[in-house]
């Protein structure tokens, strides 16, 4: 490290080094700005680079580069680049809209994103919206970590949970109980059946397809028409729209390829937003108790305490993984005929106080 001094009178702090046989020059700032021991502090800096393999004036120009850096530029490139691989186009939305209402601003500098904001942002959520909270925490983390590889920000990540957040926040186990969806009791499924047919739209078929096969609403709001197998009566449903991220096939009761048959070819069955059953179920229909997804665990519940059909039957029925490979080929080929007795005992029951004509 030198004081470099200018025939004008002015001086200044330069490091001067060898890469790969060149002599470099990097300044280390004005000597009327930083003082010795600064200069010194930035000299060690500039040694721990040159230790680690790296060039510092390289360094220092990408550092100037990201500058102007913002928040919202850093969410948009981590989506961009990673978004192909996550399942569905809903985990994009899902990322953008957490990160919209709940994380930083996005016109914010990303050198200002501390842990002091962070906790700004996670603090009114964390009691309240647990669940939530922890996503934002983790997205949040990894967007930071992203930025940190490409020398855009530098030090501790703010976000991190282990030995930096968990010493300032409760543990999400400890504020927030596990809550299962709210499902309508199976003995009020005819009745309510009889109630939805009355309705018209695509709501209405949506919600009964989605009963009758126990499906999730991701699954249902996600088909199109080259999984359905009419004819054979199978609904092959692709990894890509699975939770477990694996291909699942269930048979198709005659009520559900009613329903099927019923709809128009031109776009995609049950082309709907997240919301659009839930909305018809508790807004319209008033059952605030109940939810979509809840009607799995009525399933479960109706075919666990009232017909005889066994535990795995069930549990392939609703798609749960199965870790065995063996138990796994065996419930896609002699388990579909007796899933399919399943589900036709679970169409019957749903519209067993349908007028028979």
């Amino acid at each position: 490290m030198y004081l470099l001094v200018a025939p004008s009178g002015s001086a200044s702090w330069v490091y001067r080094y060898r890469r790969q046989t060149r002599l470099r020059e990097m300044g280390l700032g004005s000597a009327q700005v930083y003082t010795l021991s600064e200069a010194r502090a930035a000299a060690v800096i500039v040694r721990k680079q040159l230790a680690d393999g790296m060039d510092p004036l390289t360094e220092k120009r990408a550092g100037r580069a990201v500058a102007g850096r913002t928040w919202g530029q850093a969410v948009d490139d981590y989506i961009d680049t990673h978004k192909s691989a996550w399942k569905t186009a809903a985990q994009e939305l899902q990322w953008r809209q957490s990160l919209t209402d709940y994380g930083p601003d996005r016109a914010m500098p990303l050198s200002a994103i501390n842990t002091d904001l962070v906790l700004s942002c996670l603090r009114p959520i964390w009691n309240d919206k647990t669940e939530t909270a922890t996503r934002v925490r983790g997205r949040i983390e990894r967007i930071w970590s992203a930025e940190k590889v490409k020398h855009a920000v530098a030090g501790e990540n703010p976000a991190r949970w282990r030995g930096h957040l968990d010493a300032l926040l409760p543990r999400p186990s400890k504020v927030s109980k596990v809550r299962h969806h709210p499902a309508m009791e199976y003995g009020d499924v005819p009745a309510f059946w009889s109630v939805l047919c009355a309705r018209s739209g695509i709501a209405r078929v949506a919600l009964q397809f989605t009963i009758l096969t126990a499906a999730r609403t991701q699954e249902v709001t996600l088909a199109t028409w080259d999984e359905f197998d009419l004819e054979g009566g199978f609904w092959d449903r692709p990894a890509a729209h699975m939770k477990a991220g694996v291909a699942h096939t269930i048979p198709l009761t005659p009520p559900a390829i009613a329903l099927l048959k019923g709809l128009p070819r031109e776009q995609p069955p049950f082309e709907l937003s997240e919301n659009t059953m839930l909305f018809l179920l508790q807004k319209d229909l008033g059952k605030l108790g109940a939810t979509v997804h809840g009607f799995r665990s009525t399933f479960r519940d109706w075919a666990g305490e009232t017909t005889h059909h066994p535990r795995e039957v069930i549990e392939h029925a609703l798609a749960h993984r199965i870790r065995d490979k063996s138990e796994a080929a065996y419930a896609r080929g002699t388990l579909i005929e007796k899933r399919r007795q399943l589900m036709v005992d679970w169409a019957a029951y749903c519209t067993s106080e349908m007028p028979k004509h």
